[in-house]
């Protein structure tokens, strides 16, 4: 849905000002802040805190009025108990020898993702476009999204059958693939190569680029 939602923001930037793209953008925050007003609160939160009537309350509203609750309730009591009688961590337990390398492995994804380049492509993907000769941003923008969304799809259908590790290598080679043609697009411009050679490389940098993230590790971290 996050791919959707930007997918869809970078479609209608091609055709609204950003000033309109902003004003859209509340109308969403703004059905989101309605509807939290009437959820109900979280069922574990309210065994947390000790109200086991208001909890069976929101559990009966969320599971809807014919079903029967108590099992659940009474097992989302019995956890609570005994997750409140283990003994409290401390941020410092993270890095004990035992936690390290699991610590290491996923806050190393997150880091890596974000300077993988993926802001740089997303936020300048439109003047990419015209500085690599394109006459406008608009048709590479497009077909950013068209690839997005696909990929996207392709990596959930895939994560639980090709495994997390295989994805997450292909996506990294694909996104330094794709980050490499961009970079030789502005090479082959700077040297005067064809022009056409200039264009077709930013593009099909962009795409790799876009696909092969949303693919793992845009999803995966």
């Amino acid at each position: 849905m996050i791919c959707c939602g930007a997918s869809l923001a970078y479609a209608l930037g091609t055709c609204i000002t950003w000033r309109t793209l902003a004003i859209v953008g509340v109308t969403p925050c703004l059905l989101q802040l309605v509807g939290l007003l009437v959820i109900p609160e979280s069922p574990r939160w309210l065994a947390k805190i000790g109200h086991s009537g208001a909890l069976e309350e929101a559990l009966q509203k969320l599971r809807g009025k014919e079903t029967d609750i108590s099992e659940e309730a009474a097992d989302i009591k019995d956890f609570t108990e005994k997750l409140q009688h283990l003994p409290q961590s401390k941020m410092l337990d993270l890095f004990q020898k035992d936690y390290i390398h699991a610590v290491t492995v996923g806050v190393g994804l997150m880091v890596l993702q974000q300077f993988g380049g993926v802001n740089a492509i997303c936020f300048y993907a439109s003047e990419i476009f015209v500085s690599a000769g394109f006459s406008s941003g608009n048709t590479g923008m497009l077909a950013m999204v068209a690839v997005q969304i696909p990929m996207t799809a392709l990596g959930v259908l895939l994560l639980d059958k090709a495994g997390r590790r295989p994805l997450l290598m292909v996506s990294a080679a694909g996104t330094c693939l794709g980050c490499l043609l961009v970079g030789l697009s502005f090479l082959s411009k700077e040297h005067h190569w064809a022009k056409d050679l200039n264009v077709a490389l930013a593009l099909t940098g962009i795409l790799i680029f876009s696909g092969s993230f949303s693919l793992g590790m845009g999803g995966i971290p």
